[in-house]
């Protein structure tokens, strides 16, 4: 629906733990600042002390930045921090870990370039305790706020057709939330299938009657769609009837995964997507910005490889192979030949000898290797030219890595294809793992599901920086 009365009521509260979040984090600045303000920000004057305008002007910036990042933040994770429920220790850092690192990284950041504080270790530390604590009680202020009935119009009154789990989801809400102001009615439906958890007060052939009687300012049909699609159209059409606002909750696909459009002629699209957000903008420029750097830090390297493959057996300095990228789009892969220039030829004779299981081809011992190639791969330095690859933005600096046509070819299951939804790159989990490649292939591709469903800019970060070790080992990413 273009307008959702329920959602109208959870927007308040969602914009009102946003207002807490911003005064969380201006009132854990300031008091932190308090303690930490550098000494020669204040001068002293002939009516009283005075802080330099510059400085003031350097902390308002950083904590604009700040807040800027906390609600990126917050927008990118989609999350509705006020339905959020208490979890375990793991999961509280797992929900508040790319906060955690933003605010260090950007705090660290001020204070290296402006002098922003005086002490930095004691300021970040007073600053990362103090937010979360002020901004719950910034919650708790505003949720009396609401409860006091000052920010919303008079109580809801609902009425729920559907004895399933979804209409008690929704009347649960509406107990364990009052401070919504949403008030049931009753729930109908032919049968009861909550064991009582709901209050039944008629079957569907009532519904009439009861709109009639009762004081209901919205219907919400909660009814299965498959099963029940004649008596939600009948549902809709009664209370349309008598004027009473109707709200069908659910999907044909996973929230997360699908939008609501129109076409040229205003008729409503519902599209399986992926969910859109800031994250492709933010990793583009991060790949650009990432790349310029490592070509800059590792020419030097690029050239001494280029160098001693010319020398070792005079072949061409790159092997250039077709992979699947983005969409299945094909594109053309660089690297460092590492191998004899008649390796393809001599593989089919090699499958027999191919220790991974599933589509994939890996010999430790490969015999097509050249001397040379081997440094090349201990360190992953046959990998560098596709940082051309992600210049042109046919690959990423973090994503699956790029499968051949020859692996693509013998997929067997299509929840793996699911991988191409990104675009590829040149590190991910599977690469940091120490024993990656005594790991079966089902377990590779769980874990570039798992980063397709998690990514974010701060996880390619913490990915970048556990490739490190991975590659100091030597051990071939």
């Amino acid at each position: 629906m273009a307008h959702s009365i329920l959602d109208e009521r959870r927007t308040l509260v969602e914009r009102l733990a946003t207002v807490a979040e911003i005064l969380g984090v201006v009132g854990a600045y300031v008091l932190a600042l308090t303690l930490c303000l550098p000494q020669h920000a204040v001068l002293r004057g002939e009516s009283g002390l005075f802080v330099s305008q510059s400085v003031l002007l350097v902390n308002l910036l950083e904590l604009l930045v700040l807040i800027g990042a906390r609600l990126s933040l917050k927008r990118d994770r989609g999350q509705t921090d006020c339905i959020q429920r208490p979890g375990t220790l793991q999961k509280l850092w797992a929900a508040r870990r790319e906060t955690l690192l933003s605010d260090t990284a950007l705090t660290v950041l001020f204070w290296l370039v402006f002098q922003a504080q005086s002490r930095p270790v004691l300021f970040i530390a007073l600053f990362l305790i103090l937010a979360p604590l002020l901004r719950l009680v910034f919650r708790f202020l505003l949720s009396l706020l609401l409860r006091s009935g000052l920010l919303r119009r008079n109580t809801i009154h609902l009425l729920i057709v559907g004895a399933n789990e979804r209409g008690a989801e929704l009347y649960q809400e509406s107990l364990d939330y009052p401070f919504l102001g949403i008030s049931v009615v009753g729930v109908v439906d032919d049968a009861d299938h909550t064991k009582g958890a709901v209050p039944l007060i008629g079957g569907l052939s009532d519904l009439v009657p009861i709109l009639r009687k009762e004081i209901v300012d919205v219907v919400v049909i909660c009814l299965p769609i498959r099963s029940h699609y004649d008596a939600i159209l009948t549902a809709m059409q009664d209370g349309t009837n008598q004027g009473i606002p109707c709200e069908c909750p659910g999907s044909f696909f996973p929230p997360n995964a699908c939008k609501m459009g129109e076409d040229a002629e205003g008729q409503p699209i519902i599209a399986s997507c992926p969910a859109a957000n800031s994250y492709d903008l933010a990793k583009r420029a991060f790949d650009v910005a990432a790349t310029l750097a490592l070509l800059v830090v590792f020419s030097p390297v690029m050239l001494l490889a280029a160098i001693r493959i010319k020398l070792e057996d005079g072949g061409p300095l790159f092997y250039v192979q077709p992979r699947i990228g983005l969409n299945k789009r094909i594109f053309s892969l660089y690297k460092f030949r590492s191998m004899v220039p008649d390796a393809e030829k001599r593989q089919p004779a090699l499958e027999g000898a191919n220790e991974m299981d599933g589509p994939v081809f890996k010999i430790a011992d490969d015999p097509r290797v050249t001397r040379v190639g081997r440094w090349l791969r201990k360190y992953n330095i046959d990998e560098m030219p596709q940082l051309i690859n992600v210049l042109r933005g046919e690959m990423s600096v973090v994503g699956p890595r790029p499968m051949s046509l020859r692996d693509y070819d013998r997929l067997s299951e299509d929840w793996i294809r699911r991988r191409f939804t990104v675009k590829p790159g040149l590190t991910c989990y599977w690469q940091t793992m120490p024993h990656r490649n005594a790991m079966r292939f089902s377990e590779w591709m769980t874990l570039d599901m798992r980063y397709i469903e998690n990514c974010s800019l701060w996880e390619d970060v913490a990915i970048c920086l556990r490739t490190i070790p991975a590659l100091l080992r030597g051990s071939g990413v």
